[in-house]
């Protein structure tokens, strides 16, 4: 192989010299060609290579020679190992800790107390306030005040003056077990009997009625909501009005609750009310005795029940009265889907009535009145409610009810006060009537929408219609009712509320003549705001009745017409 390439490479150098020669001289050769022939005519060439010797080079042997191991020589002397154990004792090392601290943060001033004071027409003054503790988990310990008054009314001045005052000093203890909480409360009613033809000439000190009620109540519940839940009350209440009646009532209550297996529950109550009245004529003990006592179960899927039963002992003296009253209780609900649920209710019981509850109701009464509980035999109530979204609930549902003496306010008209003392003038006051048997029919509804704490609308209307069977009509009982609220917050600056109650369909007996009187409608069309300076400085406007309607609640005792009232309030 090596001679080969030898070979070629002796060769070349003389064969690029040909060629180089051959294309040097070609042009001419071509050219004379060319004239002599007339065209241009390349021949063929061909070139052979020979290869004429093939290179065999002898294969080569490889030789491996491995290297022999050393051979082992023995240590000498041999190694020998010596193992020490070491004993290390370290000493006590107390690390100390030092934990990074952080700046703790200031807590925010919290404005638990406020005083709020105000003024407006018809002589009015208003003040408020509460106080209380802060910042204490385990109890709390305040009180509460207002005091509103009107040095003039409706008819002759001062003659239909009037004025409410409440003063409340609460507390609250919270251990792990139960929670107790107390309250010692005064209330101070002052109102005029006005319904006298106005312009009469009459000292208003012997038409004055002034309502004092003095109570405290306690209760005990458990702290921690279980399968076992109870709440414990009793308080004492008594009131006396500036003639000569009075009354007195001890209350008691229990309410529990216990889960049972499976989901079911078992609720119990008891109400006991001891009542001591005294007026110029009589006085009479009234006791009554409630016992109300339920199961819960779900039968169906999505559909809650509630069976039991209530029981009423009461002394009470009237027709057909008896002391032991069985009344049924069953509830139902039933949840279509997640926005409609349908609810029944078929139930009865006996509604206390006493002084403490006609007096706030009407303050006009006549002395020496016989009161007596509305007995319930039995009522069903029926109805859908709805939800659309978070923001929009709504209600709508129907009642029938029988009651048994139900009471009616009916005008009298003469000239004694309610302790009997002749005035000089004709005047109205109102004596308790009782229908034997009443039916009540209340179809109603209501709607409420909310978004966050901006807005809110909330809307309620009932229509009353009444089958009465002793009493020519029910008097002073209105056929139907409707309040209309609305609330807006501005940036937590501005509060403002407005709101429409109406009512009508009333009737009363003129004692003048003996005739039925239809009495106006009511309409209040009211307005309210507050502006917040700060957090702790905030001034309010009060406007209400807006239409200027003197409207009748009772006959011969109009409302006042359109007030106002301007103030500010601070906390701290």
């Amino acid at each position: 192989m090596k001679r080969f390439v030898c070979c070629i490479l002796t060769i070349l150098p003389r064969l690029l010299l040909l060629v180089a020669i051959a294309f040097v001289g070609r042009p001419a050769f071509g050219q004379e060609q060319w004239e002599k022939v007339g065209e241009g005519e390349i021949k063929d060439l061909e070139i052979e290579m020979t290869k004429e010797r093939q290179l065999v080079l002898p294969r080569a042997d490889r030789y491996f020679e491995k290297v022999p191991p050393r051979p082992f020589e023995p240590i000498v002397p041999a190694i020998t190992y010596d193992v020490k154990m070491l004993s290390f004792v370290s000493p006590n090392y107390s690390a100390v800790i030092r934990p990074l601290r952080l700046r703790q943060e200031e807590l925010s001033k919290l404005y638990g107390n406020y005083l709020s004071g105000g003024i407006g027409n018809y002589s009015s003054f208003f003040v408020e306030g509460s106080m209380a503790t802060k910042r204490d988990r385990s109890k709390v310990l305040g009180a509460d005040f207002s005091w509103r008054g009107f040095g003039n009314g409706p008819v002759d001045g001062d003659h239909s003056a009037s004025s409410a005052t409440r003063l409340t000093l609460f507390g609250k203890k919270v251990t792990e077990s139960v929670i107790t909480t107390g309250d010692l409360n005064y209330n101070n009613k002052r109102a005029y009997f006005y319904g006298f033809l106005p312009g009469t000439d009459v000292d208003r000190e012997k038409l004055k009625q002034v309502y004092e009620t003095i109570s405290a109540n306690v209760a005990i519940e458990n702290s921690a909501k279980g399968d076992f839940n109870y709440r414990v009350m009793g308080g004492y209440s008594f009131l006396r009005d500036s003639y000569a009646a009075s009354e007195g009532e001890l209350s008691l209550g229990f309410t529990s609750d216990y889960a049972l297996k499976g989901g079911d529950r078992l609720t119990l109550g008891l109400d006991v009310f001891l009542i001591n009245r005294k007026d110029s004529l009589y006085s009479q003990n009234r006791n009554l005795i409630r016992v109300q006592s339920t199961y819960e179960f779900v039968p169906l899927e999505n559909l809650i029940v509630k069976a039991g039963f209530n029981l009423a002992l009461t002394n009470d003296t009237y027709p057909d009265a008896g002391s032991l009253h069985v009344y049924p209780h069953v509830t139902g609900r039933y949840a279509a889907s997640k926005q409609v649920t349908f609810y029944a209710t078929l139930s009865g019981n006996m509604d206390k009535v006493n002084l403490h509850t006609l007096s706030a109701e009407n303050p006009w009464l006549n002395s020496n009145n016989i009161m007596t509980h509305t007995n319930r035999p039995w009522e069903v109530d029926g109805g859908m409610e709805g939800a659309l979204g978070n923001k929009l609930t709504t209600r709508f549902g129907v009642s029938y009810a029988s009651l048994k003496n139900l009471y009616f306010y009916q005008n009298v008209r003469d000239g004694f006060d309610p302790s009997g003392q002749p005035v000089g003038i004709l005047f109205d006051k109102f004596d308790l009537v009782y229908d034997k048997t009443t039916g009540r029919f209340n179809p109603y509804g209501e709607a409420t929408y909310t978004h966050s704490d901006v807005f809110n609308v909330a809307f309620r209307f009932d229509y009353f219609q009444y089958t009465t069977e002793a009493i020519a009509q029910p008097w002073h009982r209105p056929s139907y009712r409707g309040d209309l609220q609305i609330r807006y917050n501005l940036y937590d600056k501005i509060f403002l509320q407005a709101g429409i109650v109406a009512q009508g369909g009333m009737k009363a007996l003129d004692p003048g003549n003996g005739m039925t009187v239809a009495l106006d409608p009511a309409m209040d069309l009211n307005i309210r705001g507050r502006y917040f300076f700060s957090k702790q400085i905030s001034a309010f406007v009060h406007l209400d009745n807006l239409l200027a309607n003197q409207y009748p609640l009772y006959l011969s005792y109009p409302a006042r017409g359109f007030q106002a009232l301007i103030g500010a309030s601070w906390s701290f």
